[in-house]
């Protein structure tokens, strides 16, 4: 028998406002996980694929460029004996000025949407187009020159003071800039990434709870008013947000997690282990230049105490005190590392500390030739370490991009999905208790 009117509208009221209510808050939970998501991803894009690459770019751009000017260095400090070796040089040299040139169109590409940064990497073609005029000539006048291993003539060291002075004072330093312009964008995006993902936290939790909420005051009141024990139909509903509310917040948390790593684990570590190949790169420059120009040895001298001091602090008067107090316990560059990567580096720079020092007691040809003998293997088994720890971590950097990635697709092909079809089961549930007391 149907009920009279009176009581059948009161029913389909309440019926059709749960039910209501129940689907507002499955679109509310949809809602905060897509926008938490969409937070995510922004952040993803600009850490993973374009200000992060860009910053790792810029970073090598810095050694590739300061190995330019140590290579220049070398092949005017050798003499007219060493004629293979510095024709290898000058073929390592193209190759950097090639490699330099793919680091600054990639730069550029990356930049179309910054001016600033886009004139920044303007001038710095224009000024290594100016360098490579001036390395030149001073390469020219110590081919004419046919001078012996050693210090060559003073018109050939002018001519390079004028290159390297521009390297070192315009263009290195427009290279870093660069390196920091960028690296702010991908800590702006981490740090708001880190706030928008709190609060998509949250509001998932909230919404999440609060669908489930609604649900069960449907299921109660149609199991009281109908006398069923449950609604099969509401209790997928139910299944499905809840299973909504778990995996949306697990996949943010995944993908929070990979953000968190990539920044941490590969960006930041890439980028100070790259920066310390770079100014170690530069040291090894300061050495040649220290042989090379005795107008200014003095100065390469001291030029290579700072940026020794940059890689590892160590309170010292001078070179020779600094050499003599390196020890475990230090801050600089090496001191953000830790473990294993921390002690490997650190015996490996000394090594290299080591080779200078005894270098720099000897004069003439005697150095020259530990230069470039002992002294270079031992640079370059200290750089071989940074250039596999750099690789190491550019590898966690890309496995935890993808890791965000894949976590993002994830949540944006299931969770909709499975929402939608939440809501169909309320649908079903509540349709024909609907059309029983219109």
């Amino acid at each position: 028998m149907t009920p009279p009117a009176s009581r059948r509208r009161p029913v389909f009221e309440r019926l059709r406002t749960l039910a209501g209510l129940s689907l507002l808050a499955l679109v509310l939970l949809l809602a905060a996980v897509l926008a938490g998501a969409a937070g995510t991803g922004t952040s993803l894009r600009t850490i993973g694929h374009d200000a992060g690459p860009q910053v790792l770019a810029t970073t090598g751009l810095h050694r590739q460029m300061s190995e330019m000017d140590a290579l220049m260095a070398e092949t005017l400090l050798l003499g007219r004996e060493y004629g293979p070796q510095q024709q290898a040089d000058v073929t390592t040299y193209d190759q950097r000025r090639l490699e330099i040139s793919e680091s600054l169109l990639k730069a550029y590409r990356l930049a179309l949407d910054n001016p600033a940064e886009q004139r920044t990497v303007e001038s710095l073609i224009e000024g290594l187009g100016r360098y490579e005029r001036l390395a030149a000539q001073a390469r020219l006048l110590d081919v004419q020159s046919r001078h012996t291993a050693g210090q060559p003539p003073d018109t050939v060291v002018r001519a390079y003071q004028k290159a390297t002075d521009l390297m070192h004072r315009e263009l290195l330093p427009q290279a870093y800039n660069l390196t920091l312009e960028t690296g702010t964008i991908v800590r702006r995006a981490h740090d708001a990434e880190r706030s928008a993902t709190a609060l998509a936290r949250v509001a998932v939790l909230v919404t999440g709870l609060l669908a489930l909420a609604c649900l069960l005051v449907l299921q109660i009141y149609l199991t009281r008013r109908f006398r069923r024990v449950f609604a099969p139909a509401l209790v997928l509903a139910t299944v499905l947000t809840a299973a909504g509310l778990v995996t949306g917040t697990a996949l943010l948390n995944q993908q929070g997690r990979a953000l968190e790593e990539a920044k941490a684990r590969g960006f930041d570590a890439v980028l100070t282990l790259t920066r310390a190949r770079a100014i170690s790169k530069s040291m090894y420059g300061d050495q040649s230049r220290y042989l090379l120009d005795r107008f200014r040895k003095d100065t390469y001298e001291h030029t290579f105490l700072d940026k020794a001091r940059t890689i590892v602090a160590v309170e010292s008067t001078s070179l020779p005190d600094y050499q003599s107090k390196l020890h475990v316990r230090f801050q600089g560059l090496l001191g953000t590392l830790t473990g294993e990567e921390r002690q490997r580096l650190f015996t490996a720079y000394q090594g290299f500390q080591q080779a200078d020092a005894r270098m720099r007691a000897m004069t003439g040809e005697e150095a020259i030739k530990y230069w470039d003998g002992e002294l270079t293997q031992s640079y370059e088994g200290y750089d071989k370490v940074l250039e596999e720890l750099v690789r190491r971590h550019e590898s966690d950097f890309e496995r935890a991009i993808d890791s965000g990635d894949g976590s993002l697709e994830a949540l944006w092909r299931f969770i909709p999905a499975g929402l939608a079809a939440g809501a169909l089961f309320i649908l079903a549930g509540v349709w024909p208790r609907l059309r029983e007391y219109r």
